[in-house]
């Protein structure tokens, strides 16, 4: 193989293609990148069996071929080039010259066919939808992933496909974050009733990472097993989790006691000055609400201190007196979107349903903290 390619591109293509390679593998072919030319395009492959991550970049191909070069070595030599152009030529014996202006560095590679191949999937439905709205539906919700592997299912993000809407829906056992997008009715191909996917959590961040907010488009290719998220010159193929993922419409509150409608930017600023005195998350002391007359009493009290804050808000209902994680009740404020949002609760040990106030687009679901006060 011999192929000549711009620096700046190259180095770009590999810091993407590592997010997929293996940190530490029994096999060392998963801690490398597969350069492979081939058809008169260049592409960067990082592949630790669970995502993979292809990216095709322009070059001028002088001799067709394919060589796996180790990720961290290769990256750092072509990150500290300072030529325009790159010529990276491989010989018999699977050396791989790398030389850029002055400078010229050898690395040992391992062949080409020794490199696991990227799933090839007969794909049952796409979806095709902007860069900007499959980052709202990551962002809006991956923080509420969970994290224990005794609940693998939940560790994965559920995207939900119908004709006219697309959810995402993440649950960790102590929130529930759903984002939902309207989609045009040619958006959803080649499926047959509504249908729903779980895709790790790693695989979405690193999507997240990688596309842009502009509405450029991104296919999703889905099967039963794999999806392929086709980003521009990108390919990220995943697995996706296996399971049944939890019915969260039995989640979703039905009866509502009390409502309250609340400048989402200030009771964000109250709810962070009232944490100030949790010092350890272990054990921590819940930020605690008592609603009445229109105002929200934010309080919290631990061995450092106390903090006491009033926030006005509209209220339809009975007074109550709730308490919250501080972490799980600021994720879900800091992701709704709208200067104000409407809060729901049907009891002091029921979950809160946070909604925007006209629409749908979010719900998000924090379970309270058991107040000491209460039998």
């Amino acid at each position: 193989m011999k192929i000549t390619c711009n620096r700046a591109i190259l180095t770009e293509a590999v810091n993407i293609v590592q997010k997929a390679v293996a940190v530490r593998s029994t096999l060392s072919v998963l801690e490398g990148i597969l350069i492979s030319a081939h058809n008169g395009k260049v592409t960067l492959t990082g592949n630790d069996l669970e995502i993979g991550i292809e990216c095709v970049v322009g070059a001028d191909i002088a001799m067709d071929g394919k060589i796996v070069v180790n990720s961290s070595l290769f990256g750092n030599a072509v990150r500290k080039l300072t030529a325009e152009d790159v010529l990276i030529e491989t010989s018999s014996n699977n050396t791989v010259l790398i030389k850029s202006g002055n400078s010229e560095t050898v690395l040992t590679g391992i062949s080409g066919e020794e490199f696991p191949e990227i799933p090839k999937f007969e794909t049952e439905y796409d979806v095709v939808l902007t860069q900007k709205d499959l980052k709202s539906l990551i962002s809006r919700t991956i923080f509420a992933v969970g994290t224990s592997e005794a609940k693998l299912i939940l560790t994965g993000c559920l995207l939900e496909v119908s004709a006219n809407n697309i959810n995402m829906v993440a649950i960790d056992g102590f929130r529930l974050a759903l984002k939902k997008i309207t989609t045009e009715s040619e958006s959803v191909s080649g499926y047959l009733g509504d249908v729903g996917i779980v895709i790790p959590s790693k695989t979405l961040r690193e999507i997240n990472n990688i596309a842009v907010d502009k509405d450029e488009k991104v296919i999703i290719r889905c099967s039963q097993k794999n999806a392929r998220f086709e980003i521009g010159n990108i390919i990220i193929t995943s697995r996706l989790l296996e399971g049944d993922f939890i019915d969260y419409k039995k989640i979703i509150p039905q009866q509502v006691k009390t409502q309250v409608k609340v400048d989402t930017k200030r009771l964000i600023e109250a709810v962070e000055r009232a944490s100030v005195v949790i010092t350890s998350e272990i054990n921590k002391s819940p930020v605690c609400f008592n609603l009445s007359d229109n105002t929200i009493k934010i309080t919290c009290e631990t061995g450092s201190g106390s903090v006491e804050e009033f926030v006005s808000v509209q209220t339809d209902g009975d007074g109550i007196e709730i308490g919250f994680n501080n972490r799980y009740l600021l994720d879900a404020l800091k992701n709704a979107e709208g200067d104000q949002v409407i809060m729901q609760f049907t009891g002091p040990i029921n979950p809160c349903l946070i909604t925007p106030v006209e629409g749908d687009s979010f719900k998000y679901i924090v379970l309270p903290v058991r107040l000491r006060t209460e039998d």
